[in-house]
C-alpha cells in the first residue's frame, strides 16, 4: 500500500507596510474625528458667545435710555433744589411765599432719581463661569472696565439716596404733610389732594430753616458729583455698545 506525503501550503504573512497602514487609518480616522468633535464645540461655543453678546447690546441700550432719563431728571432737581435753599434763606416770608415753597420743596425735596442699570447678562456670564466664552482679551477688557465703573456709579448713588432721605426725614419738621396727602383713587392710582390754606411752614426758625437749606445744598454737591459720573458712563455705554456692534458685525 502506498503512501503519499500531504504538502501543506502556508499562507504568506502580512507584510509590515501592511500593518503600517491600517494603523494610520486608525488613527486619520480617530484624529479626523477628534477635529470634527473639536470643530463642533468651537462653532457651539462661538454661537454662545454672540447670543451673550447680543444680549449684553440690548442691556447697553436700555442702561443708555435709562442714563439719559436720570441725567434729565437730576439737572432739573439740582436746579430746582437750589432755588429751594436758598428761598429758605430769606429772612421774611408772606403767603405767597411759603406756598411757593410748598410747590419746590414736593417737586424737588422729596425725591430721588438713581439709574436702574441692567446687569442681568453679565450676572449671567459671571455666575455660569461663561464669561470665558467672551474670546477677544480687548472685548473682555472692556466689558469688565465699563461694568467696574458701573458698581462706582451705583455706590455714589447709595450715598446720593442717603443724603436725600436725610433731608426727606428733616422736613418733617418744617412743612405740613396734610397739606397735599396721598390718596387711593377708585381705579387705584394716587393722587395728592391739595389744600392750599394748609401750605403754611409750621416752624419760621431761622436756624431751622438755615439747617434744612445747608442739608439741600450738601445733597446738591451729591447730585452734582453723580451728575458727572453719569455722564462718564453714559459715554463709555456708548463707546462700548459701537465697539461690540463693530467687533460682532451687528446691527
Amino acid at each position: 500500500m502506498e503512501t503519499h506525503a500531504h504538502h501543506l501550503h502556508k499562507a504568506p504573512g502580512k507584510k509590515w507596510s501592511h500593518y503600517l497602514f491600517e494603523f494610520f487609518m486608525l488613527f486619520l480616522a480617530v484624529f479626523c474625528g477628534f477635529l470634527a468633535e473639536n470643530f463642533r464645540e468651537h462653532a457651539i461655543e462661538k454661537k454662545k458667545e454672540k447670543q451673550y453678546i447680543r444680549s449684553l447690546v440690548a442691556d447697553l441700550k436700555e442702561d443708555i435710555d435709562e442714563i439719559k432719563s436720570s441725567l434729565e431728571n437730576n439737572a432739573l432737581k439740582f436746579k430746582g433744589t437750589d432755588t429751594l435753599a436758598d428761598r429758605l434763606d430769606t429772612a421774611t416770608m408772606n403767603s405767597d411765599d411759603e406756598k411757593d415753597l410748598y410747590r419746590l420743596w414736593r417737586r424737588y425735596g422729596t425725591s430721588v432719581d438713581v439709574a436702574l442699570f441692567h446687569d442681568k447678562t453679565m450676572k449671567q456670564l459671571l455666575n455660569s463661569g461663561n464669561f470665558r466664552l467672551v474670546s477677544k482679551q480687548s472685548v473682555s477688557d472692556s466689558i469688565m472696565a465699563y461694568y467696574q465703573d458701573q458698581d462706582d456709579v451705583n455706590g455714589q448713588g447709595d450715598i446720593y439716596s442717603e443724603s436725600a432721605k436725610r433731608i426727606l426725614y428733616f422736613a418733617e419738621d418744617i412743612f405740613d404733610y396734610s397739606a397735599a396727602p396721598l390718596k387711593l383713587a377708585s381705579d387705584g392710582s394716587f393722587y395728592r389732594e391739595k389744600n392750599p390754606n394748609k401750605m403754611k411752614l409750621m416752624t419760621h426758625d431761622s436756624k431751622v430753616l438755615k439747617k434744612y437749606a445747608q442739608m439741600l445744598t450738601t445733597t446738591n454737591g451729591l447730585t452734582g458729583n453723580y451728575i458727572l459720573m453719569l455722564t462718564r458712563i453714559g459715554k463709555r455705554a456708548e463707546a462700548l455698545l459701537a465697539f461690540l456692534k463693530s467687533e460682532y458685525h451687528l446691527e
